[in-house]
């Protein structure tokens, strides 16, 4: 294999600064002290105005709600593991991205995680793990594509889907945990970084006989990739609602 074609990851190439993540944090605390003002965690009222995922609301299109329920939680110890697991994966997931690329990750996943909950859970539902899910499958595949490649990759991506199983049962074992929501953040995240995941290559400068990192040039891929998720979506939404209708007549 030559040079050109190597795809590759090493500590040379530039790191994104991870100032989205902090912003989104920053957000979800915020909200956790409005949810506390208003007595939110004590009134399913409060919690529906501060915009938790609500199967009547998004039927009548309140569509925001796939988003506005991942920055709520239910109580302090909800909001401290989805935030410390946030700090933890979505930092990395940032300065490998870039901040663009990661929000894309962050706002599909919560949508593909909250539609899923809407057609196979009727409850209210809150909380930023769906989104943190599709965050861990993003890194799943970046690692994948690197892991013959990167130094630690194989190891991380085995680590990375070995976390996924390990909450997933416990989802099934735990009570009040909304599996439907988890699956549906994983599986957007997944096939979001599929298409969006970076990659490099190593070309040598001739000039001085050594290599230099180069980014691939992906922009038809991104693009095209994002068209297709969110068609998708889209008409996955409509068609979820359009059962929600019928089957509420």
């Amino acid at each position: 294999m030559s040079n050109d074609d190597y795809v590759t990851f090493n500590p040379t190439i530039p790191k994104h600064k991870p100032f989205l993540t902090r912003i989104i944090l920053t957000f979800i605390a915020t909200m956790f002290i409005i949810e506390v003002l208003y007595g939110a965690m004590y009134s399913e009222k409060a919690i529906i105005f501060l915009g938790a995922k609500w199967n009547p609301g998004i039927t009548d299109g309140e569509y925001w709600r796939f988003i506005s329920c991942t920055f709520l939680h239910g109580n302090l110890l909800h909001l401290l593991l989805n935030i410390t697991a946030l700090y933890i994966f979505a930092f990395e997931v940032e300065s490998i991205f870039g901040p663009f690329r990661f929000l894309l990750i962050y706002l599909i996943s919560s949508w593909g995680a909250g539609l899923a909950s809407y057609a196979f859970s009727s409850g209210i539902a809150i909380g930023a793990s769906g989104a943190l899910f599709g965050i861990i499958g993003s890194l799943i595949v970046f690692f994948f594509r690197q892991r013959e490649k990167m130094s630690g990759a194989n190891l991380k991506f085995k680590s990375m889907y070995t976390l996924v199983i390990i909450n997933l049962l416990l989802g099934f074992l735990l009570p009040r945990i909304d599996n439907s929501a988890h699956l549906g953040g994983l599986i957007s995240g997944f096939i979001t970084a599929w298409f969006i995941s970076p990659e490099y290559i190593l070309k040598k400068d001739e000039r001085i006989g050594e290599l230099s990192v180069t980014k691939k040039k992906d922009l038809y891929r991104v693009l095209s990739g994002l068209f297709l998720i969110i068609t998708v979506l889209f008409w996955l939404t409509r068609l979820a609602v359009s059962f929600q209708r019928n089957h509420i007549l």
